[in-house]
């Protein structure tokens, strides 16, 4: 029998310091209503500091049963999770945990770090503060543009959801802490992806995964940021940053020369590719906490997201 297929729509809530905070909260709405409209639970990765600036938008997201997830606590170019000392991981993901507690009146169980960055120590520090997923890396993607470059770690790394090693954050191993990875065949499973091949490729993308998923169980993870949807979102180069520095941060940020520039043709884009995924059989969206909860037996003392969303 064909196993159900599990789709967990991920949003990456950045700060985008050239988005003004209006059309940040329109953007968010946009995206609620996009997801009621479907009827789809979903995980937001906050920075604390944002959370803080969009309090009634985040209690908004968690009233209509969608989760939020820690996404660092300022996304600033200094928090990279592979490179940060131990104490200074420990400060920032403690302030960051406490401030989304206050923000949500719940506790966290979901992690990605700023730029996609993680490691072993950084898990450890999760498992001590009470997380039960780290949605950090992305196995088999390779690029040559991006904030990881070539990552090799995820060259190797499993597909499928995994605990990993007290040693790597990429291997197998005991820690008590799922790693579940966002979705990639080489190309991610990214809305900027959509945004550079767009809508025909990243259908095929999605084909290829959806097979998979049905063979080997193994969730779908899709990436996106809710502020693309609003005006004036392309990057440029960090004032003062020196150009090794910014690429080894950001990656080469003329790659975003190349994206759909229309933040209203972005969203239809976003539309389109989610109405697809929806008309595959035995499609199921889910949060990250609801996954590990139901499917990977994590800490079953927690409870399911609850909301309208169904």
């Amino acid at each position: 029998m064909k196993k159900p297929v599990t789709i967990l729509m991920t949003w990456d809530v950045d700060p985008f310091p050239d988005v003004n905070i209006e059309n940040k909260k329109d953007a968010l709405k946009q995206t609620r209503q996009l997801l009621g409209d479907r009827r789809i639970r979903s995980t937001f990765f906050f920075p604390a500091r944002v959370a803080q600036m969009l309090g009634p938008e985040v209690r908004d997201l968690v009233q209509e049963g969608h989760e939020i997830g820690c996404h660092g606590l300022t996304h600033g170019d200094e928090e990279n999770y592979d490179l940060m000392p131990e104490d200074t991981q420990r400060k920032y993901l403690w302030e960051s945990t406490e401030i989304l507690r206050c923000s949500t009146g719940q506790d966290l169980s979901s992690f990605r770090g700023p730029r996609m960055k993680t490691s072993h120590t950084t898990q450890r520090i999760l498992v001590e503060l009470g997380y039960t997923a780290d949605c950090s890396v992305a196995s088999q993607r390779i690029d040559f543009v991006s904030s990881n470059l070539v990552n090799v770690h995820w060259i190797f790394a499993p597909r499928r959801p995994y605990q990993p090693s007290h040693r790597s954050a990429f291997r197998r191993g005991d820690q008590d802490i799922w790693v579940v990875p966002l979705s990639a065949a080489v190309v991610p499973f990214i809305s900027t992806a959509l945004y550079l091949l767009r809508l025909r490729l990243m259908k095929v993308l999605f084909r290829a995964l959806y097979v998979e998923a049905r063979r080997t169980g193994k969730p779908i993870v899709y990436l996106i940021h809710p502020f693309e949807f609003a005006p004036s979102t392309l990057r440029y180069r960090p004032e003062g940053m020196s150009l090794l520095n910014e690429i080894r941060t950001h990656g080469f940020l003329f790659r975003e020369r190349f994206y759909e520039k229309d933040h209203r043709v972005r969203f239809k884009m976003n539309q389109d590719l989610i109405e697809y995924m929806q008309s595959f059989p035995g499609v199921q969206f889910k949060t990250i906490r609801d996954y590990v909860r139901e499917q990977l037996g994590s800490r079953p003392d927690l409870p399911l997201s609850r909301g309208r969303a169904g």
